[in-house]
């Protein structure tokens, strides 16, 4: 059977680190775009909690709002379009490429998975150089919801027409692989910052610190090595 890994893309295949020139730019501080990231994040899952979905897109707008009113920034229509725009314009990290080249050449399925819409991703893989990299391209919008609910994950299984339990989830954050093992998957958790630890309480399958490590210890770890 072949070997299906689903890749979470912001932060993981793509480096948002690109954008903190922007940012700075924007806010007048160099950890803004760090902590509009975080709101983002929060402001998704506090929306799904409270059953009040909206797209992630959407939700990083209501960040920036939230991330302008902390530093006393009010941002324009262009300012918010800026943003947009140099969302779509990511590079890959360093590892990334090389990666996928090891999981395609070792018959790995790869599937890029995002919280944010399909066509989203889809302009973000284009401009990164990575569309040839991916057999499909999934969103968690697919499921009326966003990552980490359980059902993103199952709506992700049942696209590809496979059970949870033959999948993988690699990403950089542990809320991520929390999620998925929830909805029945393995997790290999990509460790390039100090601060992408593993969550005890939900620890992954596997752990490295490159993508090609992950890919490789994910093969061991299914006797395929």
């Amino acid at each position: 059977m072949t070997l299906t890994c689903l890749f979470d893309i912001n932060e993981t295949v793509l480096d948002l680190s690109a954008l903190d020139g922007l940012f700075t730019d924007l806010f007048g501080d160099p950890q803004s775009r760090t902590l509009w990231f975080a709101q983002t994040l929060q402001n998704a899952m506090s929306a799904e909690l409270c059953g009040r979905h909206a797209p992630f897109e959407t939700q990083g707008q209501a960040a920036l709002e939230m991330i302008g009113a902390r530093f006393g920034r009010t941002l324009t229509a262009a300012d918010k379009q800026r943003v947009a725009d140099a969302l779509k314009r990511l590079p890959a990290h360093a590892d990334v490429r090389a990666g996928l080249d090891f999981a395609r050449a070792q018959g790995v399925r790869c599937i890029a998975f995002s919280n944010n819409a399909r066509a989203a991703t889809r302009a973000q893989l284009e401009y990164a150089g990575l569309s040839d990299a991916f057999a499909d391209i999934l969103s968690a919008e697919d499921a009326g919801a966003s990552k980490p609910v359980t059902a993103t994950y199952r709506q992700a299984a049942s696209s590809l027409g496979q059970p949870a339990e033959d999948l993988w989830l690699i990403a950089v954050h542990a809320w991520d692989i929390a999620g998925a093992q929830a909805a029945g998957f393995k997790g290999a958790l990509l460790q390039r910052r100090p601060d992408q630890v593993a969550n005890p309480l939900a620890p992954p399958q596997v752990t490295a610190g490159t993508l090609q490590e992950a890919v490789a210890r994910i093969l061991a770890h299914e006797g395929r090595g």
